[in-house]
């Protein structure tokens, strides 16, 4: 392949400060490609972030859905004119033929107008696909009315036609009139944009008919939490790491380690937190984390529980407590759960399965020998559900250089 590295590297996400896994990706891959001396503009929502200082900043200042007034969110969400006029007028100024635009994430302030400009680059547009919003209009193919996962073609009737949002029925048809403008818009980016996902699984979830686009799988990137692993075997603590939403099946696991009777250690915040806390007082909560928190506690995890009820893409938990020789056990809802099973890194159960939870929480709480051929096996094959920060940068600088090859090929 031709070495040809970017002019220019356009990033486009929400947010420039880290608010969640697409936000701090984003700024994480403006922090590789500067090392590797590739320049990068940051088309952003917010204002400006935790940017590196050399990185060019094109910050709109906005609000998020949920801070805007209704009117202003239900206007802007769908289509934000300020955020379509500066990407194109940046991109009619700025432009080159080596310039890859690389899309995060536009759900929160940007909204689905970015694309608009795009179709006039479309053969240097990436679209990364952390979540399932490039199909779903709640972006998780999960009912949060009956707490299931919902098996319904997007946008058919019976899906439009389905309160499943986490508020209210009005709420899920605007999110509908959100996804047919993103669909459209899309549409005249393919068949030429390429897509990323972060599990190969995603594809029959995003894609269940196909796609005229290209796809790329790249894992996430992730690190042990700590040092070095541990022999979870010698350890006690039944740990869940994460957002404190019933979504996440936190629930579920807080009333089957009362079954089980064992002390469920919980580490992280969210919107269920306190009803939680109220409801079971013999568990564990410890609140949010910073990272030298979370190696802490884990140096003490026999186990890392992920419970969540719907079909999550990747576990950023799961991926750092395998590196720490942490066993797992999840949900089968999550598209790890086959991989990490098949290794003998940890064990699954049916998503939202009570009985089948209790009963492994009390094998694994006392199956030492168990535990330790998961912990041998999580410390030996963890590295391979994930990347490293460096072979990350390095799977993506792959892709646009391959974008560019092709441009150039076709112009040849």
């Amino acid at each position: 392949m031709t070495r040809v590295l970017p002019d220019r590297v356009v990033i486009i996400s929400d947010f420039s400060h880290v608010r969640g896994g697409a936000s701090k990706l984003a700024v994480t891959e403006a922090g590789l490609l500067v090392a590797q001396g590739v320049a990068v503009t940051f088309f952003c929502g917010d204002d400006v972030g935790d940017l590196p200082a050399s990185v060019e900043a094109v910050a709109l200042n906005g609000k998020t859905l949920l801070e805007a007034g209704k009117a202003a969110a239900a206007v802007n969400g769908l289509w934000n004119r300020a955020a379509h006029r500066i990407l194109s007028d940046w991109i009619d100024l700025n432009d080159t033929p080596r310039t890859i635009y690389h899309v995060h994430g536009y759900q929160q302030t940007l909204s689905p107008s970015v694309l608009g400009p795009l179709s006039q680059v479309r053969t240097r547009v990436v679209m990364h696909a952390h979540d399932y919003f490039l199909a779903c209009p709640n972006g998780a193919f999960f009912d949060f009315q009956s707490s299931t996962t919902c098996t319904k073609q997007p946008l058919s009737m019976s899906c439009v036609t389905r309160h499943c949002d986490k508020r209210n029925y009005p709420q899920k048809l605007w999110r509908v009139s959100r996804q047919s403008i993103q669909n459209s818009a899309r549409a005249r980016l393919l068949p030429e944009a390429t897509t990323l996902l972060i599990h190969r699984d995603m594809e029959r979830y995003l894609f269940p008919r196909g796609t005229k686009g290209r796809i790329r799988v790249i894992p996430n990137p992730a690190k042990p939490l700590l040092p070095a692993p541990i022999h979870a075997e010698d350890n006690h603590d039944m740990v869940y790491v994460g957002d404190i939403h019933t979504y996440k099946g936190v629930e579920l696991l807080a009333r089957a380690g009362r079954q089980a009777k064992l002390s469920i250690r919980f580490l992280g915040a969210g919107q269920d937190l306190e009803a939680l806390r109220a409801a079971y007082p013999e568990h564990r909560f410890d609140g949010w984390q910073t990272r030298e928190g979370l190696a802490a506690a884990m140096a003490d995890a026999r186990l890392l529980v992920s419970p969540t009820l719907g079909p999550e893409p990747f576990g950023l938990a799961p991926a750092e407590a395998l590196l720490s020789g942490i066993p797992v056990l999840l949900s089968d809802s999550m598209l790890l759960a086959k991989s990490i099973q098949q290794a003998d890194m940890g064990m699954s159960f049916t998503a939202g399965h009570f009985d089948g939870l209790v009963h492994m929480l009390e094998w694994l709480a006392h199956d030492d020998q168990l535990i330790g051929t998961l912990s041998r096996n999580a410390a030996d094959q963890g590295h391979t559900l994930s990347l490293s920060q460096t072979e990350w940068g390095a799977a993506l600088l792959a892709v646009f250089k391959e974008l560019l090859v092709d441009q150039l090929e076709a112009v040849v």
